[in-house]
């Protein structure tokens, strides 16, 4: 019985996982301490591949909602200065930037996710590629990192 408990934990993070990439505030590091006895490569495979999933979505939403900002930009240059400076961020920090942000213990995966989405140049900054492999790639390191700062 205990294996189904440790498979509906693995599903159960996993679905988690992915809800915090597109739209939970909290993060996921506090369930990373449930089920001890599975492998921490597996929960931090499962937590990523998650995050993977989530980042497709948060990618479509940037994408269909960035062209708004662009037009919305040109009509308020104050704005459109700050967010320049903002997508110029988002440009040289790239993909590398974006993971290593999400590897962070406890930070918002959500708002940075969004960040880099809707300040992505029409997808020109970084790929759709690019920023799934950048949050499973994040979130594999910060399952890592977390168990190792945190160890039980």
């Amino acid at each position: 019985m205990e294996g189904a408990g440790e498979v509906g934990y693995l599903v159960a993070l996993f679905l988690y996982s992915i809800a915090a990439a597109v739209a939970l505030p909290v993060p996921v590091e506090l369930l990373l301490f449930f089920f001890p006895g599975i492998n921490p490569l597996i929960k931090a495979v499962v937590l990523g591949l998650g995050k993977a999933v989530g980042a497709i979505v948060v990618f479509f939403v940037g994408e269909k909602v960035n062209p708004w900002i662009e037009r919305w930009m040109s009509r308020h240059a104050i704005a459109a200065r700050i967010l320049k400076v903002m997508e110029r961020f988002v440009r040289r920090t790239g993909w590398i930037g974006l993971a290593i942000l999400l590897a962070i213990p406890f930070m918002s995966d959500t708002a940075v996710n969004y960040f880099y989405s809707l300040l992505n140049e029409e997808g020109n900054a970084i790929g759709r590629r690019y920023f799934v492999v950048a949050n499973l790639v994040g979130g594999v390191a910060r399952a890592y990192l977390f168990l190792w700062l945190y160890p039980r």
